[in-house]
């Protein structure tokens, strides 16, 4: 009795010191103004992915990327828009940026479900969406196994239930196994994609836009190697029978001969921030919201828009070759991956190095300026005392990392996400 006490009275204070939205702080805002473009010529794409055979949840938008491309400085950026987002949906009411799709669906919005969400975006973050493309998750997986499957580093290893195998019946327990996805680089079909993509039970929403992000530039790297952009007219058609989209084919035309020539090295990513951009509360439904800090989202979208070209560390272009001295097979290219995603030009040094306990890095450059080196130490976690120092007017590389065995390359925080 006395234990049943206590669980009842620690529950309530659970709920009495949570932040939770009541019904009157709800409040319709005002329409965010429109991010400044500058002088730049950009087309922004919203990138929809949904699971219509998912009957719990029907219709609601599991990924939420925006895709600005900018004409003017041939780069590209990803933002990630979480789905738990608490916006104002407009005609309807302030809910989770999940739910505008299937609602626009529903009455019949103008455009549709993706019409709205395109509305709603351009409310709440200032981001004008010139076109989208919509994908069920069946055809997605559908797509990564036409081209052949996608090779995709992973830095963080990955643990779920995932379906034994994707024909069975996902209702029965007996249908689904604890699978983990180790780091390491490994070569996916559209059904490990897919899950990859998807899983949060051991993670957060914010990671799982990441690894969405990392998922399409993957991809991006699978089309690009196939030549496929030579080849729009002819598989067009086949595009538009498992992309829903409202760009017409002249358009993607006017686009592919920029498309072919963007590198990833010219494709800079973006996520939302738990306490910076968003902060965490609870509906007067009682679900788990992520509440906008209207100047800081602003904020990060300006970032949003500022072409990757203009950033210090790609101005820099600074050159990293990596030496592989942690024991462990391929960690020279997960490494390598995670300097591409902050700008910096990794090399892969093919020589067998010794075992080293601690990862170490040598700076050739000697400058005492610059963001270089300290991006450098941060992504791969490397500490300030184990950089050695031997400047070189004549060096053909900025910095050499060689791993040790201390390096981990899960760099990234992760919190589990709470159920819906």
């Amino acid at each position: 009795m006395k234990l049943r006490l206590f669980f009842l009275l620690s529950c309530l204070f659970c709920l009495l010191s949570a932040h939770s939205l009541a019904a009157q702080d709800v409040v319709i805002p005002e329409p965010v103004p429109l991010v400044d473009e500058g002088a730049y010529d950009i087309i922004n794409f919203l990138l929809i992915g949904g699971d219509s055979a998912d009957t719990r949840y029907t219709g609601r938008t599991d990924v939420i990327m925006v895709v600005s491309v900018n004409r003017t400085t041939g780069t590209v950026a990803l933002l990630s828009i979480p789905r738990d987002l608490y916006v104002y949906i407009p005609g309807y009411r302030v809910y989770r940026i999940n739910t505008a799709y299937p609602y626009g669906e529903s009455v019949d919005s103008v455009g549709g479900g993706a019409g709205l969400l395109k509305e709603t975006i351009e409310y709440n973050l200032g981001l004008h969406i010139d076109y989208y493309a919509y994908v069920d998750f069946a055809d997605f997986r559908r797509i990564i196994d036409d081209l052949g499957g996608v090779e995709v580093s992973v830095d963080c290893a990955l643990s779920d239930w995932r379906l034994i195998s994707p024909e069975l019946d996902p209702n029965f327990e007996e249908s689904w196994e604890q699978f983990t996805l180790p780091v390491g680089v490994h070569a996916m079909d559209g059904d490990l994609a897919l899950w990859f993509a998807r899983s949060r039970r051991t993670t957060s929403d914010f990671d799982r836009g990441r690894r969405q992000q990392v998922i399409l530039r993957a991809l991006w790297g699978r089309i690009r190697s196939l030549d496929l952009l030579s080849q729009l007219t002819e598989v067009w058609s086949q595009v538009v029978e498992t992309v829903e989209t409202d760009i017409a084919l002249d358009d993607m035309l006017t686009l592919a001969p920029l498309a072919a020539t963007i590198n990833t090295d010219h494709i800079s990513s973006y996520t939302f921030h738990p306490n910076v951009e968003v902060m965490f509360s609870t509906s007067p439904e009682g679900s788990s919201v992520l509440v906008p800090d209207r100047a800081a989202v602003a904020s990060l979208m300006q970032r949003v828009m500022q072409p990757v070209a203009e950033h210090q560390l790609v101005q820099e272009g600074a050159r990293v070759a990596i030496l592989n001295g942690s024991g462990v097979g391929d960690l020279s290219e997960v490494a390598a991956d995670r300097l591409a995603w902050e700008g910096f030009v990794p090399h892969i040094l093919n020589e067998t190095a010794s075992y080293q306990p601690h990862t170490t890095v040598v700076d050739y450059t000697g400058s005492t300026k610059g963001s270089s080196l300290g991006v450098l130490l941060g992504a791969l976690r490397v500490d300030p005392a184990n950089v050695i120092s031997e400047p070189s007017p004549e060096r053909e590389v900025d910095f050499q990392v060689i791993l040790g065995g201390d390096y981990n390359s899960c760099t990234y925080g992760a919190m589990p996400e709470a159920d819906d």
